[in-house]
């Protein structure tokens, strides 16, 4: 399994009138999880889409267990644990300061060609990133 860690702090904006994070933040929090674990692995989401490759959500799931606050220090937990084939899924955990699980869920990701937008299997070039994490289990 690959895992990922990423902190971010909570803005100001991000939150509704009683200081706690607006419920459609943490589907970015997801974003900035996966979008950072790429960068980390030497890949940002920019480089695959040069390589002709766009990977646009088609699915996702958030279980919200506790809020989160204006200026808490959030920990994303990002976890791959099967080799993307026509799909990657990505499942996200979220941590508040204290380690209490603010949500989890995940995303899922398909993959099509820049040019066509026509979908298309995961290109190797991502399978090979990811199989020395999962297949060394």
């Amino acid at each position: 399994m690959y895992t990922h860690e990423t902190y971010l702090e909570v803005r100001y904006y991000e939150t509704d009138l009683m200081g706690i994070v607006h419920h459609s933040n943490y589907i970015r929090y997801f974003e900035c999880g996966r979008n950072q674990s790429l960068v980390d692995l030497g890949l940002p989401i920019k480089e695959v889409e040069r390589m002709g490759i766009m990977m646009p959500v088609v699915n996702v799931t958030c279980n919200y267990k506790f809020p989160a606050y204006q200026g808490e220090r959030l920990r994303i937990v990002s976890s791959i644990k099967e080799l993307p084939k026509a799909k990657l899924v990505i499942d996200t955990e979220i941590f508040n300061p204290s380690g209490q699980l603010v949500c989890n869920g995940s995303v899922t990701l398909g993959f099509i060609h820049s040019d066509t937008r026509k979908p298309t299997r995961a290109p190797e070039f991502l399978i090979n990133l990811f199989a020395p994490y999962i297949n060394n289990e």
